[in-house]
């Protein structure tokens, strides 16, 4: 495979772990400070250079980051690197158990603006050492992929009783294992010509929620499997992850149910999920991990280091109607070899999203969601008027409001393919 003689791949890791007690971000009925640190936090930075075009990937333990901290970053490099909006991908792993940094949520946790400036700050320090760094050419990027059976659809049919409405059919958070479902694992390998790979990049779909000490900081799953990789590739070698369409996807907590009350509501309704205990997630991350490093020892497809970048806005009201408050969401296509591209949107997208952004080739797209300021989840057309939380339930947790468009699909396939500045969204 002939190498990029002028691109270069350098790349670096930084922690993030809180000094002290903060509130955690990601679930609504949690509130008050950590108590303690069960696995560190980092942020994982990848910058890519040809004489003519940066783009730079950074991936955070975070529930969420912000395009407000992204801005932030890039302008604090600004003297040192020139990364525009489309060319800086930004994302968040979700972690579920990690200091909250988008003030625009406070019923998920409060950010801690002490908290969100230091992470500004170590963005910014970790990018301009990569920016500093003396760059070897003959940039290669590896790829590899393989399903990893670990995840499950979190969004069945079934019936809702409440005290607010007549029992009706309605999308219940609970197992589908015939539902949609991405368990691609996608691993890219960056290489400048030596034999160690100079970072690692993997992505999966799946909700990392089920840690099993919730008031602990904790980078959940993305954390176990980027150990296990240091172990096998190299202790310093920066490992990102990017979440992929997993708004609906979550690990297979299948359990038996605990208490008489779950038992009997599970005769009810069906089966529900039942929590991990410390060693069935200890079992279920370990096995993830195992079959994550499985597929990076697997054959590789190699190509030449190629960039590109490109991104398209739409107002939130263009896929909600009636937003409040209406916010740019942003659509990110990030090409680091002529046939491997990363297609990645501020939102929380169901997996239904994947098939849709994998079509937007040529050659291998990953999907990724989770970037810059996510607005919320973003439902597929199927799931409009079936009251679940992806399609609804979510929007008082998120602060906004509004009705999803019933063309909500077309929208994001427009939204996906590139477009000159400007370029009015057709009407529906």
């Amino acid at each position: 495979m002939p190498r990029a003689p002028e691109a270069s791949v350098t790349a670096g890791s930084i922690d993030i772990t809180p000094r002290g007690p903060v509130p955690l971000a990601g679930f609504t009925d949690r509130t008050g400070p950590s108590r303690g640190v069960a696995d560190p936090l980092e942020l994982n930075a990848l910058l890519l250079r040809t004489p003519h075009t940066s783009v730079a990937i950074l991936s955070a333990d975070l529930l969420f980051v912000t395009e407000d901290l992204k801005r932030r970053v890039a302008a604090a490099v600004r003297d040192h690197l020139t990364l525009s909006d489309a060319s800086f991908l930004f994302a968040a792993s979700h972690t579920h158990f990690a200091p909250a940094v988008d003030p625009s949520k406070p019923l998920l946790g409060r950010a801690e603006p002490a908290y969100v400036n230091w992470v500004a700050e170590r963005a910014a320090a970790l990018l301009r050492r990569l920016a500093a760094a003396e760059p070897t050419p003959g940039g290669l990027v590896e790829y590899r992929s393989g399903p990893a059976a670990h995840a499950i659809n979190r969004r069945r049919m079934g019936w809702r009783i409440s005290l607010r409405h007549l029992p009706r059919r309605a999308a219940l958070r609970a197992p589908d294992p015939t539902g949609p479902r991405d368990e691609t694992v996608h691993i890219l390998t960056f290489t400048d010509g030596g034999e160690r790979p100079v970072a690692l990049l993997w992505s999966y779909a799946c909700h990392p929620v089920t840690f099993a000490e919730p008031w602990q900081v904790s980078a959940d799953y993305p954390g176990v499997v980027r150990r296990a990789l240091r172990a096998a590739f190299g202790a310093d070698l920066p490992v990102l992850f990017l979440q992929g369409c997993a708004g609906d996807i979550r690990p297979r907590e299948l359990g038996r149910p605990r208490t008489l009350g779950r038992r009997l509501a599970e005769r009810v309704v069906g089966k529900l999920f039942t929590p991990f205990t410390a060693p069935e997630y200890v079992a279920w991350s370990g096995s993830l991990a195992t079959r994550v490093m499985e597929v990076a020892r697997g054959h590789a497809a190699s190509y030449p280091l190629t960039l590109a970048a490109a991104e398209t806005r739409l107002r939130l009201s263009a896929l909600l109607a009636g937003a409040s408050p209406d916010q740019d969401v942003t659509f990110q296509r990030v090409r680091v070899a002529p046939e491997l591209a990363i297609a990645a949107l501020s939102a929380e997208p169901v997996a239904e999203y994947g098939p849709i952004l994998r079509s937007q080739g040529p050659g291998i797209v990953i999907p990724v969601g989770y970037t810059d300021t996510v607005f919320g989840y973003l439902p597929s057309a199927r799931m409009l008027g079936q009251h679940g939380y992806e399609d609804e339930g979510f929007m008082k947790a998120f602060g906004i409001a509004g009705r999803f468009r019933p063309d909500i699909e077309e929208v994001v396939r427009w939204a996906l393919q590139p477009h000159p500045p400007r370029t009015a969204l057709p009407s529906p």
